[in-house]
């Protein structure tokens, strides 16, 4: 993984605080009604990264894509996979 320690924990905790504030069965529900997509594993990625209002201008400027970034949103969200 490109991302370095400090974004990616960064990352986990913006993720952290979307769970927290909301149930594990609204979670799991949200991921099981994505049927529009091809992978719905991934697509729950992004909406958790939206949902948390991750700032992606730092993951950008150091070089960082989309690929890379949702590398570490599979890794924090594996649970759910």
């Amino acid at each position: 993984m490109k991302m370095n320690k400090k974004d990616f924990d960064a990352l986990c905790e913006a993720i952290e605080g979307v769970m927290e504030n909301h149930s594990l069965p609204v979670i799991i529900k949200c991921r099981q009604n994505i049927n529009y997509a091809k992978d719905q594993f991934v697509s729950f990625c992004w909406h958790m990264f939206r949902a948390s209002k991750f700032d992606a201008k730092g993951l950008y400027n150091h070089g960082l894509n989309d690929t890379h970034i949702e590398t570490a949103l599979k890794r924090i969200l594996s649970d759910f996979a």
